[in-house]
């Protein structure tokens, strides 16, 4: 009897992701302050592939080249939300398009349930994956959360263009 509970038990626990693995070998789910270099892992290839081919509106990055100055984003996400693949490389490949620090751009993993042992999914309100955060001098002046309203380029051109007005 005892070691069919432990074997149920280490059955739960691998399934619900022990060990900062979850589901499938190949699906892997990073948690907390992420450096960009983790999206090299051959298990996050999709965020790769995604950034390299991905077809900027060079107008409007243009454009928010001049208007990003003062501006920090903080970047919710899951390297298991296929949102977060599509939206996360083609912030990415905008802000270094617009020559914005990558020190002013700070990644942060989610688990499949948006959390965090920071807290900070809850602190930020988190529902939804991707969610980036545009702060100016430490206060939010607005957010995309999980896709775009119009295109990525757009709905950050109008939010760094009203937060240059405050």
């Amino acid at each position: 009897m005892m070691q069919r509970l432990l074997l149920f038990l280490l059955i739960v626990c691998f399934l619900s992701g022990c060990g900062g693995t979850v589901g499938t070998k190949s699906e892997v789910i990073e948690i907390g302050w992420l450096e960009r270099s983790v999206f090299d892992k051959p298990e996050l290839h999709q965020f790769k592939a995604r950034y390299d081919t991905v077809v900027l509106d060079r107008d409007l990055v243009g454009l928010i080249g001049n208007v990003n100055e003062g501006v920090d984003f903080l970047v919710f996400l899951g390297t298991w939300c296929g949102d977060s693949r599509r939206e996360v490389p083609h912030f990415l490949k905008i802000a270094d398009q617009c020559g914005i620090a990558p020190s002013r751009v700070r990644l942060h993993g989610l688990d499949r349930a948006k959390k965090s042992e920071e807290g900070l999914a809850e602190q930020y309100n988190i529902k939804l994956v991707p969610t980036f955060i545009f702060l100016k001098n430490g206060t939010e002046v607005g957010r995309i959360t999980e896709k775009p309203n119009a295109t990525l380029e757009a709905d950050m051109l109008s939010i760094l263009s009203t937060a240059q007005q405050k």
